[in-house]
């Protein structure tokens, strides 16, 4: 990523995706989610939920985003994608996983049209990578985190965006 690339914002990015995954929580499961705690800066370690979908978004936007959802959350939403089907027993976790990754894959791509084009680049997106029971990342050198914590009826889930500290300002904006 070029410095010099007319990029935005970490902030319209957790927005972005913070107003697209109440969207879609409301339309595909009728459940409203509200904002809670959120973090940022040169934290650490990322303290995690019981399952996490990490994907990356490149072009201008060049984040690795992670949905962290403690058990009871997806447990609903694996409930309500599988509702009209049988699941063999054997394979509940893989129809767990597949449910964290679909939700944010359907998520961040809502929000790829809310990021502009950079040079000419579309917004990519990495396959989710689902990581259960870690229950901390510690920090890289030179990332920087920014985080937002959500709540439903039905569960929690963490929302965290992951990018190096080099192209952040001290308010958390994307050197330009």
């Amino acid at each position: 990523m070029h410095k010099s690339s007319p990029i935005i914002d970490v902030a319209v990015v957790m927005q972005s995706v913070i107003n697209k995954s109440r969207a879609y929580f409301d339309s595909e499961f009728g459940i409203a989610l509200t904002e809670t705690s959120s973090n940022a800066g040169a934290l650490n370690l990322l303290k995690l939920l019981d399952m996490t979908a990490i994907i990356g978004l490149g072009g201008g936007v060049n984040l690795l985003v992670a949905f962290s959802f403690d058990y009871s959350q997806i447990n609903f939403l694996y409930q309500r994608m599988t509702a009209e089907f049988e699941v063999k027993a054997e394979e509940v976790d893989t129809f767990r996983e597949a449910t964290a990754g679909e939700v944010v894959n359907t998520i961040l791509g809502h929000c790829t049209v809310d990021f502009p084009q950079v040079n000419g680049h579309a917004i990519t997106l990495t396959p989710p990578i689902i990581i259960e029971q870690v229950k901390c990342i510690h920090r890289m050198k030179n990332a920087m985190f920014h985080s937002q914590s959500l709540k439903s009826d039905y569960g929690c889930m963490d929302i965290n965006l992951v990018g190096p500290c080099d192209i952040f300002t001290p308010n958390l904006d994307y050197l330009k």
